[in-house]
């Protein structure tokens, strides 16, 4: 659930004096859309410049992506930060509002045993290598460049959680025996809508689709 690529935005939001937000609710989008952007920390350690990355953003309101822009150089990160006098690039999240507050009832249960195990996909073009196997006791999530294995367990049938047993970079070998909370809030035709929470990180919210 949390991948490299997202490591970043853990550390910008640790760095700087408020937490960085990375998911903002809107209506105008059906489930999840992206804004990546290229930012640049200056001397003083303020956001100086902000630049869209058309290829890699689906998000089109201009509105919306201008409060994104004014939002982000308003961000201040301590004076001594590592990210003065460099550019990075951030991916932010526009979500459904409905999203923000949802939850399956009883109801949904049957359907969310249909996610217990099998072959998943994100439906997201930062992990768009990633492929999920899902058994019964054990999740493995493998890419070129990523390989690491969970423990799964459900503590009720729309919600489950993510155990690290392994993992292919050293830097994240602290992350053993610690868990990531998944709960399915909404279900698709094809896969269904998550939010996810690993520790004080920011909650992730996504799709995934079943391949089988």
């Amino acid at each position: 659930m949390f991948k490299k690529c997202l490591l970043l935005i853990f550390f910008v939001s640790l760095s700087s004096y408020s937490q960085v937000q990375t998911v903002f609710f809107v209506e105008d989008v059906d489930t999840i859309e992206v804004i990546t952007v290229n930012f640049c920390v200056n001397d003083e350690a303020k956001i100086s410049e902000v630049n869209i990355i058309p290829e890699k953003s689906t998000y089109k309101n201009e509105i919306e992506i201008k409060k994104l822009i004014n939002y982000l150089k308003g961000i201040q990160y301590y004076p001594d930060s590592k990210l003065r006098n460099n550019c990075y690039d951030s991916t932010f999240d526009f979500v459904n509002k409905k999203y923000e507050t949802a939850k399956l009832g009883v109801s949904d249960y049957s359907k969310c045993r249909n996610f217990r195990t099998g072959n998943y996909l994100y439906d997201d073009f930062r992990f768009s290598d990633t492929k999920i196997k899902r058994g019964k006791k054990i999740q493995k999530e493998t890419s070129k460049n990523f390989n690491e294995k969970y423990i799964i367990s459900w503590p009720n049938p729309c919600r489950y959680e993510l155990e690290y047993a392994t993992v292919n970079d050293k830097k994240n070998e602290h992350l053993i025996g610690k868990s990531i909370i998944v709960e399915i809030i909404a279900i698709l035709e094809n896969g269904y809508v998550y939010k996810s929470k690993l520790m004080s990180y920011p909650e992730k919210i996504g799709i995934i689709v079943k391949t089988d």
